[in-house]
């Protein structure tokens, strides 16, 4: 297992820190976003617990930046976190436990720490190319792309009509679209050759990526590869925070951490998207 671990670690002498500290800065202040953009909405209407976790996520992101106050303070975000999941349990969202497990790593291991280092990136990379073949071998064993059905399904969605609507032939978009939004409207069976090329090459995508991600001579490639697909499916699906969550894992597969950049870019960003919450600017339709 260890030599298995030990094949995403590169070259040898390469120092995880940086790779470490751009992963948590970034992570932290997704993390926060998300409670408030979740808050901020529904603010008269929050269960006590919510506005609890509120508080405390604020407060326990806020001191990861403190030297000395990390590990505790990802510690307490991962047992608030966990709070929340089984309160909200079964409608959690499926990104919160990538979020959990990422939190009760950095709690657990130390980035300083040479040893515990190349194990906490290792970790939290085989998390990546976890969650990528489980999406994809998850669309096999459901079915529900091999003939487009879930591409057609999605037209009701408001996002991803416009994005989709280009690769449905137009009578087909026509007959697809006429169906009303419930349980046992159909066939969605779709003929259009693009919708069913792209729909097969979503989950053919999400099994490869992960061995071009491991293989050390694919794996600039890989993270390229990552980066777009997740880019091509935020487009329609607007999961920002998974987006951003999943997106700051890959980053940690390059050979030289991200240029610090990065975390002011997710910053103004999340501002912006906090922002258009309570009105400032225009708001952005997430999920």
């Amino acid at each position: 297992m260890n030599r298995l671990l030990a094949w995403l670690d590169g070259d040898a002498s390469d120092d995880p820190l940086p790779h470490l500290r751009l992963f948590a800065r970034v992570f932290v202040l997704v993390l926060g976003a998300e409670y408030w953009a979740r808050a901020i909405p529904t603010w008269s209407q929050l269960a006590p617990l919510y506005v609890w976790a509120l508080g405390t996520v604020t407060v326990g992101c806020a001191a990861t930046f403190v030297p000395g106050l990390a590990r505790p303070a990802f510690a307490l975000l991962a047992a608030t976190h966990a709070a929340v999941i089984a309160a909200e349990f079964p409608a959690t969202g499926n990104h919160a436990y990538l979020e959990l497990y990422a939190l009760l790593l950095l709690a657990l291991l130390r980035p300083a720490d040479p040893a515990e280092g190349r194990v906490l990136r290792r970790s939290l990379c085989w998390l990546v190319c976890l969650v990528l073949f489980a999406s994809g071998l998850q669309k096999i064993a459901h079915g529900y792309y091999f003939q487009g059905q879930y591409l057609a399904y999605s037209l009701w969605i408001e996002s991803f009509r416009p994005v989709l609507a280009p690769l449905f032939r137009p009578d087909e978009y026509a007959r697809l679209t006429a169906f009303p939004a419930d349980l046992g409207s159909g066939p969605f069976l779709v003929t259009s050759p693009a919708v069913l090329a792209v729909s097969n090459l979503v989950y053919a995508t999400e099994l490869l990526l992960p061995v071009l991600l491991l293989w050390p001579p694919t794996r600039t490639l890989g993270v390229a590869g990552t980066l777009a697909m997740l880019a091509g499916i935020e487009v329609a699906a607007r999961e920002v925070f998974f987006g951003l969550v999943f997106a700051n894992g890959v980053l940690l597969f390059l050979p030289r951490a991200a240029p610090a950049g990065v975390v002011l870019a997710v910053a103004a960003f999340l501002a912006w998207l906090l922002l258009g919450a309570i009105g400032v600017v225009p708001a952005m339709v997430y999920h």
